[in-house]
């Protein structure tokens, strides 16, 4: 695997290049999760500190998912001693409540007459994905490796709803966090909600992410979505509420390297 689409300015790029060589290098161990951005870790312990400082060190980003909320305080006090600038956000998770609250969805509402729903894979238009991946950045979204996106390197599906005019008016994606045969296997990272200013509140991005849910639970075996949100971020809480991805008692805890960051 090597990355031939990659958007976002020179860092950034960089930083998905790292992860990239990264993974290749730990894919198969349980205790690690990637969908195409950096190697996080999702198997927390005593050593948890050690990890994400050396993983920022590495990428220039380090995370932990399944972070116990209790505790947080205590591991980025650690951090930031070290030297490192640290963050949190909240970790929603949905199962089988998921999976039916996107059924009831999408047989309550029918799909928009006036958008055509398509899922990215190897024959869309690179024009197609770069729209896609500046419209997530236009909602603060990170871009994403554009394999990754037409969901030929991880198991995953990235829906968008194109316009008349062919512009991606609304997007959804979820990916598989972990490797095949690990206890983790049928976990997903699920998200990438993101809906054009002038297309906002039609409830667009909500019903792509409940077929994004239902494509991963029935052709792709996931059993859990997880996403992080800020604490700040109330509508998306409630949207993801709505779906039944819930807020839980873990969080995922960030580790920067700024210098590394940086680094292109």
């Amino acid at each position: 695997m090597s990355y031939s689409e990659l958007f976002g300015n020179p860092e950034h790029r960089a930083l998905l290049r790292r992860g990239e060589d990264l993974w290749q290098i730990v894919k198969g161990n349980p205790r690690f999760a990637y969908y195409g951005t950096v190697v996080s870790l999702s198997d927390p312990r005593e050593d948890c500190a050690e990890i994400l400082a050396s993983l920022a060190r590495l990428q220039g980003l380090g995370m932990s998912f399944y972070f116990p909320k209790d505790h947080v305080s205590q591991l980025l006090g650690d951090l930031e001693k070290r030297g490192f600038r640290t963050a949190q956000s909240l970790y929603h998770r949905g199962e089988r409540a998921a999976y039916e609250a996107s059924r009831s969805l999408l047989n309550k509402r029918a799909p928009p007459s006036d958008l055509e729903i398509v899922q990215l894979d190897a024959s869309t238009p690179e024009n197609i994905v770069r729209a896609t991946v500046d419209l997530c950045q236009a909602c603060g979204l990170s871009a994403m490796p554009g394999e990754v996106m037409r969901g030929t390197v991880i198991p995953g599906i990235n829906l968008v709803a194109l316009d008349r005019n062919g512009s991606p008016a609304a997007t959804a994606a979820s990916y598989a966090m972990h490797s095949r045969n690990t206890p983790r296997e049928n976990e997903a990272f699920w998200g990438v909600l993101a809906t054009r200013e002038d297309c906002r509140g039609r409830g667009l991005a909500a019903w792509l992410g409940a077929l994004a849910i239902k494509h991963m639970w029935e052709v792709e075996g996931m059993r859990a979505f997880n996403t992080g949100i800020k604490a700040e971020n109330m509508a998306s809480q409630a949207a993801c509420a709505k779906l039944g991805v819930l807020n839980t008692e873990w969080v995922t805890a960030f580790c920067f390297d700024d210098e590394r960051m940086a680094a292109s």
